[in-house]
């Protein structure tokens, strides 16, 4: 695939025919699409079925509905032979977008239960009778400074910084605050509008300032959960209730992470579907070759089955045909997607519909086969103007975000406070101007706290990091 590429790539570049070169070139794309995501989707189903097997009985019924759908949509291409239409196109995006929705609720409850584990780790040490009076605070900060800096890698050394400022006391003035939130959102300024707007949106959610729609009625559980350690008293917590906290979080974290574990194997499941989807109508069917056909012939066999265990003594011996094939498909495709971008805008309005709705849909594909499972794929048209942010943007943006924070903590405790405010620094660019600050900063964060209870559960958590 590759090398016939390349040819029509100097076909187009040369204006040697050019709208029939692009459109060979587009199903030749296509067609590398569709091969990748079938070896890819081969190899991965039957895990899938087996999956739904041991899924907990209150998310069955909605993880069986999703495979069912999938089944048909797959029956429809491997078994019938018949091109994907739009109503079964639509019925894959829909449980998409289902799971995406799920998946942002799960998010909500996942940085809830970490804000309030924060503030029970905290408490631990006073109520479980194991605080620390005699810790060296400047041997701490010392020893947490020469580990920021024990390798010479800038990236290491960042998370580093991150990992440490999540788990010091936060005793910063809500002012200091505020300006390490507008510094870093200056920081934006000249890229697009875009990147402020993603930036100061997961803020929010760290804060849990965006509540996701639905998140009663989705996971009632879950919902009772996050009511309860939204609404206990921390100043007053006793033994007993510690416990029955902690276990709660425990019992959420399991939950979240069982339904978070299905649902990405789902999500890797429906962007193959879907590259398939959109490719299938306009692949080169010439350019499929023999391994192709084996991984097709596994779905079929999957998606027929009565027995998946009885099918799978028919297609097993199939998966050593595609030992190393994934990989080669691969390159094939990273080739010829990397030429997509140029080539949409150079050429997406110069001919007629047939290559704007292939370049729309190969757009889409592309999105799908990123390292973001759950990409957008209806903003997949390339960007040729940048809106960059501007002065006036980034104030505009700084001062709602401050605003929104505030607003919100007027209804929190100050044990609630300090959870977001360090987990909002966490996850802010490093925000220090010198090693000489980095240590300042460690040794102010210990020296400012007056809670051994706390720095007690500060300085195993750093031991923890340090290893």
């Amino acid at each position: 695939m590759k090398k016939t590429g390349k040819i029509l790539l100097t076909d187009i570049n040369a204006d040697r025919d050019r709208e029939n070169a692009l459109l060979k070139y587009q199903k030749l794309t296509a067609a590398s699409f569709e091969n990748y995501a079938t070896i890819k989707l081969s190899m991965n189903l039957f895990t899938m079925f087996e999956m739904s097997e041991d899924i907990s009985l209150d998310r069955r019924d909605e993880i069986e509905d999703y495979i069912d759908i999938i089944n048909m949509a797959l029956r429809r291409v491997y078994v019938e032979k018949q091109p994907s239409d739009a109503e079964t196109l639509k019925s894959i995006i829909d449980i998409r977008d289902s799971i995406t929705r799920n998946m942002k609720i799960l998010t909500f409850y996942t940085d809830a239960l970490e804000v309030y584990e924060y503030i029970l780790n905290r408490k631990e040490p006073a109520l479980k009778g194991f605080v620390n009076e005699d810790i060296n605070l400047e041997q701490l900060a010392n020893s947490m400074f020469e580990f920021v800096f024990s390798e010479d890698d800038t990236m290491l050394i960042n998370s580093r910084i991150k990992d440490f400022t999540a788990q010091l006391p936060v005793r910063m003035s809500r002012d200091h605050f505020f300006n390490i939130i507008e510094t870093s959102i200056a920081l934006y300024k000249g890229s697009e509008k875009k990147s402020v707007l993603d930036y100061t949106d997961s803020i929010r959610d760290s804060a849990l300032i965006n509540v996701p729609e639905g998140i009663e009625e989705a996971y009632p559980d879950l919902y009772k959960t996050y009511v309860t350690l939204r609404d206990a008293d921390y100043i007053k917590l006793d033994e007993k209730t510690y416990d029955e906290l902690s276990g709660l979080i425990t019992d959420a974290s399991e939950s979240i992470q069982s339904a978070v574990t299905n649902y990405l194997m789902l999500t890797e499941i429906i962007n193959d579907v879907l590259v398939i989807l959109y490719t299938n109508p306009i692949s080169d069917k010439e350019q499929l070759g023999a391994k192709y056909e084996v991984a097709a012939r596994i779905i079929s066999e999957i998606v027929s089955a009565d027995d998946i265990y009885e099918a799978a003594d028919t297609f097993d011996k199939l998966f050593i045909e595609l030992e190393g094939v994934q990989e080669s498909s691969y390159e094939d495709l990273a080739f010829l997607a990397s030429n997509l971008e140029e080539l949409n805008n150079s050429y997406y309005d110069s001919y007629g519909d047939e290559i704007k709705n292939n370049f729309d849909s190969l757009s889409k594909a592309d999105r799908l086969t990123s390292t973001s499972l759950f990409m957008d794929i209806d903003d997949s048209e390339f960007t040729v103007v940048v809106d960059e942010a501007d002065d006036i943007f980034i104030k505009e943006e700084t001062e709602d975000l401050i605003n929104d924070i505030k607003e919100s903590f007027k209804t929190l405790g100050k044990m609630q406070r300090r959870s977001i405010m360090a987990k909002i620094l966490a996850q802010m660019p490093v925000f220090f101007n010198s090693k000489e600050e980095i240590h300042e900063y460690f040794s102010y964060a210990l020296n400012s706290c007056a809670d051994m209870s706390e720095l007690t559960a500060c300085e195993g958590l750093i031991n923890e990091l340090m290893g």
